[in-house]
């Protein structure tokens, strides 16, 4: 089956787009540390009120701000798979002034059943195109240290390791900042 990765504009999403964002991001929910639940926005710098628990709404105050970003949608035939969102002009003065300002690849998440397939790699490699069509060639994103499938993805699709803050998810979780220049 094809698959295929389209760019939209926030404005540009459709509703049945909007419904499988939702879904997929409920559904990717507890996967992330502390949980998409737990946030108020896919760009927060502190995480001091994280229990660790899923909320049974899900994460809708997340979900409301982050459908105002850039999205990369991918599909298998008909079906929506997975999504990454994006921030232009993003700036954080403790990734140091080449990647200042940057795409700041937010969130990223695949349906369970289309994972290992390549499919998250593909996004990441995709944000070299926008970063022509954005005029920004720096990429920049984080996760947490504890995340082994990303901390260890990152870096064979280019990115390095621009600043660690120490505990900042809790004790002995870092959040990990990493950024890729594309010339």
């Amino acid at each position: 089956m094809e698959t295929r990765t389209v760019y939209r504009s926030p404005e540009a999403l459709n509703e049945a787009e909007r419904a499988d964002i939702w879904e997929i991001l409920k559904m990717c929910d507890g996967d992330f540390y502390p949980p998409l639940s737990q946030r108020q926005s896919s760009y927060q710098k502190t995480f001091e009120a994280n229990t660790g628990e899923v909320s049974d709404e899900g994460p809708r105050a997340y979900f409301d701000e982050m459908i105002r970003q850039e999205f990369l949608l991918t599909y298998v035939g008909d079906e929506m798979v997975g999504f990454m969102t994006f921030r232009t002009g993003y700036e954080y003065e403790k990734m140091g002034p080449e990647y200042n300002p940057s795409l700041y690849m937010t969130t990223a998440c695949v349906k369970h059943t289309w994972r290992e397939r390549g499919i998250m790699g593909a996004l990441y490699d995709m944000m070299d195109e926008m970063t022509k069509r954005f005029g920004c060639p720096a990429v920049t994103t984080r996760t947490w240290s504890t995340n082994e499938a990303q901390m260890a993805m990152l870096p064979r699709h280019g990115f390095r390791e621009l600043c660690v803050l120490k505990d900042d998810r809790g004790p002995g979780v870092d959040t990990v900042y990493f950024g890729k220049l594309v010339v």
